[in-house]
């Protein structure tokens, strides 16, 4: 497969790992967050009883913040097994030449406001990923149904402000043609990035975790590059054909 990078990723605010050689590359686990939340989101949407159970889980005294993201995947993927036998690379290595240093805005999505920023490594290109699945089928619909809903929550935040018509817009529309949509690496500095985003909208559940843990599960604090105009990590995923 192919990785399409649509938008610039980060991975750390350090930049990316590097080998012994200093090669910089992604590792296993980017990819595997990626599409664990994917996951996470679409089956809690399509199944009503397992929606329940977790949603009672969220409303639960004493919850441990540490335990919630590990708690909810487990629920998920003993379900429904989708991540068995997924094969990903240790290191996806990117090209050195594509790498680039840039300013980094974290954005309030709710307060259409820089709160902050940071200067760090973007990489921006494609790059060869040996991925494969036996799952594939069922892993790209749950990829297109989270990026799509993601990219919804962002704009929806953003209301009348300009990045909104600007950017959210034209990626909605890009996104139904992508193959496996993923938002890769660090696109935001919320505690749960997207792993919760199905509760987004249940006032009951948003409301409860915020009153018992002190925080808000909507992503609103994405990262923004200002030379792109472009929120971080879009990615696609697509099989290459002869």
């Amino acid at each position: 497969m192919k990785l399409l990078t649509w938008t610039p990723i980060i991975f750390s605010r350090k930049g990316f790992l590097r080998d012994e050689e200093n090669k910089p590359y992604l590792p296993r686990n980017v990819f595997e967050e990626a599409i664990t939340s994917a996951v996470i989101f679409y089956y809690i949407k399509k199944d009503k009883q397992l929606e329940n159970r977790v949603k009672k889980y969220l409303t639960t005294k004493g919850l441990k913040l540490d335990e919630i993201a590990k708690d909810v995947k487990k629920m998920v993927l003993e379900k429904y097994p989708v991540m068995d036998e997924l094969e990903i690379p240790e290191r996806v290595y990117l090209p050195e030449e594509k790498i680039r240093k840039e300013y980094v805005e974290i954005f309030d999505l709710k307060e259409k406001i820089d709160v902050g920023g940071f200067k760090t490594e973007v990489f921006k290109g494609t790059v060869e990923v040996e991925i494969n699945s036996p799952h594939i089928e069922k892993l790209k619909a749950a990829c297109h149904s989270y990026a799509e809903a993601l990219a919804r929550m962002e704009k929806d935040l953003l209301e009348d402000h300009p990045l909104a018509e600007l950017f959210y817009n034209e990626l909605l529309n890009e996104l139904k043609h992508w193959e496996i949509p993923l938002r890769l690496g660090m696109w935001t500095e919320v505690h749960f990035k997207g792993d919760l985003l199905f509760f987004w909208r249940i006032k009951e559940v948003r409301n409860f975790l915020l009153k018992e843990l002190g925080i808000d599960i909507r992503p609103r604090y994405v990262l923004y590059l200002p030379k792109e105009r472009a929120t971080t990590g879009w990615c696609e995923l697509k099989r290459e054909t002869d």
